[in-house]
């Protein structure tokens, strides 16, 4: 009788023991849950992100191509022909012009010298015809463009616009992968944009970022300006390349940047889509751009923006 006592006793206090533990794990649950979901949540939708940059990448990038320019230029008189990246050298006036002559070599009056430029650019029809920046391909004498296969063809000029700074060449080619050129009217600051181009070289280098401004102007760099400013990093060689949406549609192209030091430092131009569709549309006629609405005249600021100039392979003088 005392042994029954004794073990239900037991089981009572075993009883009040299990409640007591289930309702602090209850309790516990309901304090940790929502924060467990909330980081579920949170990383649901960061993948969301990350899956739609990665269908970005793959839909955009066959589209984009590396341009590389040949300028063949005969000297007139010594040093006087000097890439202008050496002609600004700071160290050319701490070292003087007869170090540069020994370093760099003095070329003869009368040599035939072979300029090479690099830029990108995005094939916008399946015929071959490519959207660039006029800059990437002015005074070239000759144009190659790799696709992203590396498959390199030669490409002629179509036609350039030195208000926009928007130039069209063409490759002989059919059914080849283009992008979708899309409304930069719809674009809003804060939103997510892509910058896809050939930064010093680098094939296919995608980054990210936001509109950062719009409707920039006054910069001194061309005679119409409406550019979208961002912090995708855009650095030389990515002149021409495309500046895309979240949903994969070209908005802009990326054009100059704001640089103490010629690289990336979280501001860059594209020119609007729709400028560029504009320009299309007008055939490169004398009045390119003439119809279309334009902003104040453009002034140039105490510092302002690289200046659009055929950038060379690793840099140069302020150029993308």
């Amino acid at each position: 009788m005392n042994d029954l006592r004794i073990r239900q006793q037991h089981h009572q206090k075993f009883s009040r023991y299990s409640k007591l533990l289930l309702a602090a794990l209850v309790a516990t649950l309901c304090i940790v849950s929502p924060a467990f979901v909330h980081a579920q949540n949170a990383s649901k939708g960061l993948r969301e992100l990350q899956e739609t940059f990665r269908h970005i990448a793959r839909t955009v990038k066959p589209a984009v191509v590396n341009i590389s320019t040949v300028k063949i230029t005969t000297i007139r008189s010594p040093m006087s022909e000097l890439d202008p990246f050496f002609e600004t050298h700071p160290f050319r006036e701490f070292f003087g012009d007869e170090f540069f002559k020994r370093f760099f070599g003095n070329p003869r009056q009368g040599e035939r010298l072979r300029q090479q430029g690099l830029g990108s650019g995005f094939i916008y029809d399946p015929r071959g015809y490519i959207l660039t920046n006029r800059h990437v391909i002015r005074g070239a004498d000759e144009i190659i463009v790799t696709l992203e296969g590396g498959k390199k063809m030669k490409a002629r000029i179509i036609g350039a616009d030195p208000k926009t700074d928007v130039a069209v060449i063409k490759v002989d080619g059919k059914d080849l992968p283009h992008v979708k050129l899309g409304d930069s009217q719809t674009l809003d600051v804060g939103d997510w944009v892509l910058a896809i181009g050939n930064p010093f070289g680098l094939t296919q280098t995608v980054t990210s970022g936001i509109v950062s401004a719009k409707g920039r102007s006054r910069m001194g760099i061309l005679e119409y300006e409406d550019f979208i400013q961002t912090d995708a990093a855009i650095n030389p060689g990515n002149s021409g390349g495309p500046l895309v949406n979240i949903d994969g549609e070209v908005v802009g192209m990326n054009t100059a940047i704001l640089s103490g030091s010629g690289g990336y430092m979280g501001i860059g131009f594209a020119i609007p889509v729709n400028v560029i569709k504009h320009v299309l549309s007008m055939g490169f006629s004398k009045k390119t751009v003439e119809d279309a609405p334009r902003r104040a005249a453009p002034q140039t600021p105490p510092k302002r923006p690289q200046p659009p100039a055929q950038a060379p392979l690793f840099g140069g003088r302020g150029s993308i």
